[in-house]
């Protein structure tokens, strides 16, 4: 008869250390690259400043509908995509409020040829007035779409609660915004702000035989240096703090639910604290949201938290979905999760599994060229420095207990929050002004953004 085999004794966590970068000056742009031998696939992206909070306000959601019909490439009609295909690559992009971000995933012995159709599309794009009119269609439709789930339809109300300006409307612009943002328009914004801008372009992968710096040169041309990024902080929206909006959501057998208050921006805010402490809140599978509103009361299949930092500012928020019934007992037992992790901090087992789950995985986190890629993104962005995760980890790992109720103490506000309820306001109204929480406003969510 055979012995069952003992599980392997665990080893001690290998430690990790992010590649240096290599920075090099091509004309007006700046090329960083990271050689990953053996990796068969590069990331190439060009990252801009020409995010969602730099639009004015009569042209909101433009930066986003520019970088959707780049996508039609040069001969317009969705011409890209199958231009990449022929060399086995693929088109990546995306808008944040502080960055607009292009590029190409392509195998290392035909990145020369992507990375020449990404220059194509990025400066010299058809963008045809009926390819334009077709993607802002899509985006009205998609948004419309997307804010029929209830729990998206929270998180886009957040910046109104939160803000003036630029950040009350959802980055996508809105519906009715972004109708009023022409061909002519999108011409204007990527005449001055994309095709004219030279940017900063990261590449990641095998690059023992690609020539980076050429590679700078297809992208960037002739175009200009980036302009300089002021960071002003935005007004706060105006209204009584704390409150509840209730979106109106008839006959809802379920309430979404959004907390949500200011929070420093990314170059304020010491990052493991405030995510070590959001980890142990509302992070983890283990944290003290999950096990009380899902393992002990059942009212949930998960809740989360997390910081939405930016370079001008920031939030906080927790989200979950709720049986209908429970909601007014669900945001005051938040309340209460709040209140005894910044009066009594956090335990050691809480300690120990930060720590964990922001060091142990980083050789998994950081194994392709995409990840690698994605970070390099992030500390162009921000401003950060070439060893900034290492930095990050390194803070993780000495991070203590005290810390962590410090920034429970100095990262939470629930007096200054905004809790946001998609359900049956009907149902809900009642119960939630019991709670004392807050004045309690109910919207129809069709007027959000007209």
């Amino acid at each position: 008869m055979s012995k069952l085999q003992l599980r392997p004794t665990l080893g001690a966590p290998k430690p990790y250390t992010f590649p240096k970068p290599n920075r090099l000056r091509v004309g007006n742009g700046t090329v960083v690259a990271i050689d990953v031998p053996g990796q068969p696939y590069v990331a190439v992206r060009l990252v801009q400043p020409a995010g969602g909070a730099a639009e004015p306000l009569d042209r909101m959601g433009v930066a986003g509908l520019t970088n959707e019909a780049l996508e039609d490439g040069v001969r317009g009609n969705s011409s890209l995509a199958p231009a990449l295909e022929r060399h086995g690559a693929e088109w990546v992009s995306r808008v944040s409020w502080d960055s607009f971000v292009t590029g190409v995933d392509a195998p290392a012995n035909r990145v020369v040829d992507a990375t020449a159709l990404l220059a194509e599309a990025v400066r010299t794009p058809a963008l045809r007035p009926e390819d334009v009119l077709r993607r802002r269609d899509q985006l009205v439709e998609r948004f419309w779409l997307e804010a029929s789930v209830a729990s998206t339809l929270a998180a886009r109300s957040i910046g109104a609660q939160l803000f003036t300006g630029r950040y009350a409307t959802p980055l996508s612009g809105g519906p009715a915004r972004l109708q009023e943002v022409t061909p002519e328009l999108v011409s204007e914004f990527h005449r001055e702000a994309i095709a004219s801008v030279a940017g900063t372009l990261i590449v990641v992968g095998d690059l023992s035989d690609v020539d980076v710096t050429e590679l700078g040169k297809t992208v960037f041309g002739d175009a200009a240096a980036g302009p300089e990024r002021p960071v002003t902080a935005p007004e706060s929206a105006p209204g009584e703090l704390p409150r509840i909006l209730v979106l109106d959501r008839p006959g809802s057998v379920q309430s979404a639910l959004v907390f949500a208050h200011r929070a420093p921006s990314r170059a304020e805010i010491d990052l493991p604290r405030a995510e070590g402490m959001s980890d142990v809140l509302g992070g983890m599978f283990t944290s003290r949201l999950n096990m009380e509103l899902r393992e002990r009361l059942g009212y949930t299949y998960g809740v989360g938290c997390r910081f939405d930092l930016r370079r001008d500012s920031g939030v906080f928020l927790i989200s979950t979905q709720v049986e209908a019934p429970t909601t007014a007992h669900s945001i005051t037992a938040t309340l209460a999760e709040i209140e005894r992790l910044q009066a009594d901090g956090v335990t050691e087992g809480e300690l120990d599994a930060v720590r964990e789950s922001n060091t142990v995985g980083l050789p998994v986190t950081y194994s392709t060229a995409r990840s690698l890629a994605a970070a390099l993104v992030e500390m162009v962005v921000h401003d950060l420095p070439e060893d900034h995760v290492d930095r990050l980890r390194a803070g993780f790992e000495r991070v203590t207990a005290e810390d962590l109720h410090q920034a429970a103490r100095e990262y939470l506000r629930p007096r200054e929050s905004v809790v946001i309820v998609a359900g049956d306001a009907e149902q809900l109204r009642g119960s939630l002004e019991e709670t004392g929480f807050g004045p309690v406003e109910v919207r129809d969510p069709e007027t959000l953004w007209t």
